[in-house]
Order: structure tokens, then sequence, then C-alpha cells
């Protein structure tokens, strides 16, 4: 798509944007001359949340059209490679944390214990052993922190339009989060034993977060974040015509 034609497009939403907030004032003028009721009522509001979520719709397609498209009509106006790189890094920065993937799973803790009126004992008495399942399932986010870029992490050929990008690695976005209210609590104890409580289970919740995050690990979760987030950056930058060259820092 030729500028010119990429001109054309943000212009035609723009007056499209424009149109459809005209249609909504025009329908909010006319509310006061139709019939009363609660069905004319419903079709009034009914309309009015149609042609609002248009606009909307619409708003939030011109901003992600126009965002790249800026950056690129901005470099062709005689901007230095100190102003074009600046431009970049700033663009890329105000993403901040790309949120780029998220896991869910389930971890099982095990305990097994004697205990003799609420004293742990260090000798297996009948009745006084107990037997601990807990199943605790979780979440956790990993994303790249791009906040933390410098104008050395960004490399930008204004004339060969081609930009090279060093990257911080993928990490957990804020730790695991564990869903207490879905936590399972199995247990086999002896005549002098209480039974397991959920109690228990929030003792354990330090344990839980560190084997979510570990298995999630273990399955991936930070190289797809990495992936992710490079696929984001590399269509954003093939979208202001540049070919761009993305590498994680070790």
């Amino acid at each position: 798509m030729t500028d010119e034609r990429k001109l054309d497009e943000i212009e035609r939403l723009l007056k499209e944007l424009k149109a459809s907030e005209n249609e909504t004032a025009v329908t909010v003028d006319e509310i006061e001359d139709r019939p009363s009721g609660f069905w004319g009522v419903g079709k009034i509001f009914f309309s009015l949340w149609k042609k609002t979520f248009i606009a909307i719709a619409l708003l939030i397609l011109l901003l992600v059209v126009a965002l790249p498209f800026a950056t690129m009509y901005f470099l062709k106006q005689g901007s230095t490679y100190t102003e074009a790189k600046g431009a970049f890094l700033e663009q890329i920065q105000e993403l901040n944390e790309l949120a780029t993937a998220e896991a869910y799973t389930k971890v099982v803790i095990e305990r097994q214990d004697n205990t003799l009126f609420g004293q742990s004992i260090g000798l297996n008495l009948p009745g006084t052993k107990r037997q601990l399942l807990v199943v605790i399932p979780g979440s956790v986010k990993a994303g790249v922190n791009l906040s933390t870029l410098t104008d050395k992490d960004v490399i930008v050929d204004e004339e060969k339009k081609t930009a090279k990008l060093l990257l911080p690695p993928a990490t957990f976005l804020g730790g695991a989060e564990i869903y207490f209210d879905k936590v399972e609590v199995y247990s086999y104890e002896g005549i002098f034993r209480e039974k397991a409580n959920i109690e228990e289970a929030y003792e354990l919740a330090a344990e839980a977060k560190e084997l979510i995050m570990k298995e999630t690990a273990e399955h991936g979760v930070l190289t797809m974040a990495q992936q992710n987030a490079e696929k984001t950056l590399r269509e954003m930058f093939s979208f202001a015509g540049y070919d761009v060259t993305i590498n994680f820092k070790e």
C-alpha cells in the first residue's frame, strides 16, 4: 500500500467517524418527536448504542492504523537521524510492558506428618499420621518490558528503511495469581488428627506460586511471550515501511 493510499484510507475513516457522530447527534435530536413507551425507548437506546459502538470501533481502528503511519510520515518530512531514532524509541517505550502470554496451570502439593495433641512427633504412632494433598490452580503473565529501552537498543537506517532492536528478555509480570476459590484439599488422617481445611492451603500459597512460575517456565511461556512481542513489533515497523531485525539480550 502506497503512502497516498494509506493517507486516503485514514481520511476515509475520519469522514466515516464524523458521519457516524453526526448521525448520532441527529438521533438524539429526534428523540422528543418519537412516541413514548417501553418499546420506543428500547429502540432509541439500541440505536444510540449501535451508533456509539460503531464510532468507538472506528476510532480504535483509526488509532491502530495511524500510530505507525504517523511515525513514517514524520520520518519523511526531512527529519534527521536523531529525530527518527527518537520517534521510534519513544513510540516503543510507550508500549511499556507487552503482556504477551498468560498461562494457566494447577500445582499439587503433598504433605505427610505425625502430630499428637497439636505437637509434631517424630514417630509414626497409630492414629497420629495425616496425609495431605492440596491442588492449587493459578495463572501467570509473561511479557517484555519495553520501558527500559535506550537509544543504544534502537538503530534506525532512514535511507535503507531498516531498523534493529535489542530487547530485554521476557519476564514474569507481577508474579503468579492463585485462585483460592477453586483450591481442592484432600486428606487422610488418623483418629487423633483433625481434618484439613482451606486455611492450610493459604499457608502453602508462597510455595504454590513458586511452583506455578517454575512449571509454566518449563512449558515455554517466556519463549512464547518473546515470540508474540517480536511479532507485534515486526508488524508495526512493517506497516511503517521498515524492515526490522529483532534480537533479545542474554
